[in-house]
């Protein structure tokens, strides 16, 4: 739209933790750069149009942020919009529900929220996500929380099965046939190095098999 409201922000959680202070700045401009970065590929990428995958700018914006600087490789015409869009700095430690972060998240979502008078979801849905989707998510999220710092972000995930299987039963048996149905659910986890896959699959397969343990258990109580 025309409102440039700046709708990009960066929360940095935890940083009760960061001791000497001094790192959040550090991180700050590590993240910030990398920021812009990602801005400087999304205004070259509307200006010139062409299928990109996620991973494929993710890889461009951590092997270039640290060499671009200011309005270097922004069109005149952009310098505006670059400017506008430039994330705002949120630090919380969510420690307590009084957290003056946590307000300032919220507030800040509250504030950028887009008025509408149509819900895009009815009512009566708990998402808008497909149920594949929602797999999906279920299955990141247990990625990101069994493996740590870049790891996570390099797995990319490849649904090769998603399928009610009615299984065999006797013809005695009277169970209702929807409720009886197992969903079957094959999903490939991909890395492109040997050092992220030994970090996914663990110990004796321990990490991969806890990521889909705990998938499972969400998963049948979607």
């Amino acid at each position: 739209g025309n409102d440039p409201l700046n709708k990009f922000a960066v929360v940095m959680n935890k940083v009760d933790l960061v001791n000497p202070k001094e790192k959040l700045l550090l991180s700050v401009s590590h993240v910030g750069s990398m920021a812009e970065s990602v801005i400087r590929q999304l205004l070259h990428q509307r200006r010139n149009p062409a299928k990109v995958r996620l991973g494929d700018l993710v890889d461009t914006v951590i092997k270039t942020h640290l060499d671009e600087e200011g309005f270097e490789n922004i069109h005149e015409d952009d310098i505006e919009m670059f400017t506008a869009v430039a994330p705002q700095f949120l630090f919380t430690s969510a420690i307590t529900k009084d957290d003056e972060g946590v307000d300032d998240v919220l507030g800040l979502l509250l504030h950028r929220a887009t008025p509408s008078k149509n819900w895009i979801i009815d009512a009566e849905s708990a998402t808008g996500m497909s149920p594949i989707e929602q797999v999906e998510e279920i299955i990141r999220e247990k990625i990101y929380r069994c493996l740590h710092r870049e790891v996570p972000h390099s797995v990319q995930q490849q649904n090769r099965m998603f399928r009610l299987i009615e299984p065999k039963r006797k013809k005695s048996d009277t169970v209702d046939e929807e409720k009886n149905k197992i969903l079957r659910i094959h999903q490939d986890l991909v890395v492109k190095t040997k050092s992220h896959q030994k970090l996914v699959l663990g110990s004796g397969g321990k990490t991969l098999e806890r990521i889909r343990s705990t998938a499972v258990r969400d998963l049948e109580d979607a």
